[in-house]
C-alpha cells in the first residue's frame, strides 16, 4: 500500500512537467485510481472568490466552459473552501466523498473532491484519507503552476471580461495571501474587473516583511500605468535595499520624471520586523493604518502626511515607529473603502471598517476570510457596483 502512494506521487510529479494544463484533471485521474482516490473534481475559486467553479476534463474545442458554479458563501463545499475544513460525506455504496481545500501556503485555491471506498466499519481508511490530503497539496501546487501559463485555467476563475487597466493590475499583484510562521499578508481590491488607480505589494526579507499601498488620481487607464510605474520603482528601491524615506523620494522622482501632476500617487510605504516586533511606515498623502489588538481597535497611525509622490518635491517626511504585540493585525486601506457611498449618500467610513475587522478576528476568522467577507459588504454597501477603486491589506503578527 506504501509502494503504491510513492508510486503515484512519482508517476504523477513525473508525468506533471510536461502536462498540458487542460489534462490535469485526467492526470490526476489516472493515477490516483490505482491508490483507492476516484473521480477527482476540481473546483477553482473564481477572481472574486464569490464562487467555486469546477475545471472540466481534458481538452474542449470551441474553448472550455464551466460545467458547475456553486456560491462560496451558501453551500457546503463553499464551506469546505471559507474554513479550510476536509469534510467527508457519505454517499451510495458505502462510499464517500473526501472534500479538500486546495492550498499554496494559506492562499486557497478551490477544493478538491475525491471518492474513496468504505470500509467494513463504515468508515474512511486513514491511510486514504491522508493520502488524499497529500494528493490537494500536491494538484494546488500543479494548478498555481499551470494556471501561470494557462489561459483556459485563468478564464475559467473570471465570470466577466477585464478591462485592460484591471489586466494590467492583476498581472501586476503578488499573491493575495502568503504567510510564514510568523507573519500572514492578505490582500484584496475591487472591483475586480475593472480596478484602475490601486494596487499594493510586499516582500518577505529575514524576519521582516515590506508593504506598499498605492492609490492613484483618476481611475483610467492612464490610473494604472501610473500606479503601475509606482509599484515598480517600489520593488526595485525595495530590492536595492533603500529604507522607507528613501523609498517615498524614489518613487516620487521616478513618476515627476515621467508624468508629473495631475497624475500623482499617495501611498503607505512600511516595513514589520517581526523578531524585533517594529513596525516602522511613511504616509505619502495616504490615511493612516489601523491597529487591531485582542479584539480592540487600538490605534490609528497617525502621522505628519507627506506629499503625494510625482509632483518632484524633496520635502521632509516624517517616519513612524511602534511596538507591537504577538497577535496585533494591522489594516492597510485605500480611501475607496471608507468613502463608498450608498443610494443616501452615507459613506462605508473608518468607524464601520474597524467594526467589521473587530467582529472577525470575535468570530476567529482568518485573515483571508476576513478581507473576502469584507469586500463583500463594501460591494453590498454600494449595491456592487463602486465607485472608486477599494483596497485592503491586513499583516497579521501571529502568536
Amino acid at each position: 500500500m506504501t509502494e503504491l502512494g510513492e508510486e503515484m506521487f512519482d508517476g504523477l510529479l513525473h508525468d506533471s512537467h510536461l502536462c498540458h494544463p487542460e489534462d490535469l484533471v485526467d492526470l490526476v485521474t489516472k493515477h490516483a485510481a490505482p491508490v483507492g482516490l476516484h473521480d477527482p473534481a476540481l473546483y477553482l475559486a473564481d477572481l472574486q472568490q464569490v464562487s467555486l467553479v469546477r475545471v472540466p476534463r481534458g481538452r474542449q474545442h470551441p474553448p472550455i466552459e464551466p460545467v458547475e458554479r456553486h456560491p462560496v458563501d451558501t453551500t457546503a463545499i463553499g464551506r469546505v473552501y471559507r474554513h479550510n475544513q476536509v469534510r467527508n460525506v457519505p454517499i451510495d455504496g458505502g462510499r464517500f466523498h473526501i472534500w479538500i481545500p486546495l492550498l499554496e501556503g494559506v492562499e486557497r485555491i478551490g477544493v478538491l473532491r475525491l471518492t474513496v471506498d468504505g470500509t467494513p466499519q463504515g468508515l474512511i481508511d486513514p491511510v486514504i484519507a491522508r493520502r488524499a490530503r497529500r494528493l490537494a497539496s500536491l494538484v494546488a501546487l500543479l494548478v498555481v503552476t499551470k494556471k501561470a501559463y494557462s489561459d483556459t485555467l485563468v478564464e475559467l476563475t473570471r465570470r466577466s471580461d477585464l478591462s485592460l487597466s484591471a489586466e494590467m493590475q492583476w498581472g501586476l499583484l503578488p499573491p493575495l495571501t502568503f504567510s510564514t510562521e510568523r507573519i500572514v499578508v492578505a490582500g484584496a481590491l475591487e472591483p475586480a474587473y475593472q480596478v484602475a488607480g490601486d494596487t499594493f505589494d510586499y516582500g518577505v526579507v529575514d524576519d521582516g516583511v515590506h508593504v506598499a499601498l498605492f492609490d492613484a488620481a483618476g481611475h483610467d487607464l492612464t490610473s494604472a500605468v501610473v500606479v503601475g510605474l509606482a509599484a515598480a520603482a517600489y520593488r526595485r528601491g525595495r530590492r536595492a535595499g533603500l529604507d522607507l524615506l528613501e523609498l517615498g523620494d524614489e518613487i516620487d522622482a521616478t513618476l515627476a520624471n515621467r508624468f508629473g501632476p495631475p497624475d500623482l500617487v499617495t501611498g503607505v510605504l512600511a516595513h514589520f520586523d517581526a523578531a524585533a516586533g517594529k513596525l516602522q511606515w511613511v504616509l505619502r498623502g495616504h490615511p493612516p493604518p489601523v491597529v487591531f489588538r485582542d479584539g480592540k481597535w487600538i490605534k490609528t497611525l497617525e502621522l505628519k502626511p507627506g506629499l503625494p509622490m510625482g509632483i518632484g518635491l524633496r520635502r521632509p517626511t516624517e517616519l513612524g515607529t511602534v511596538q507591537l504585540e504577538p497577535g496585533d493585525r494591522l489594516i492597510f486601506y485605500t480611501d475607496g473603502v471608507t468613502e463608498a457611498r450608498d443610494e443616501q449618500g452615507e459613506e462605508f467610513g473608518l468607524e464601520r471598517l474597524v467594526d467589521f475587522v473587530i467582529r472577525a478576528d470575535a468570530d476567529r476568522l482568518p485573515a483571508p476570510e476576513t478581507l473576502r467577507r469584507l469586500i463583500r459588504s463594501i460591494l453590498d454597501h454600494q449595491h456592487g457596483h463602486l465607485q472608486d477603486d477599494a483596497t485592503v491589506l491586513l499583516i497579521e503578527w501571529l502568536r
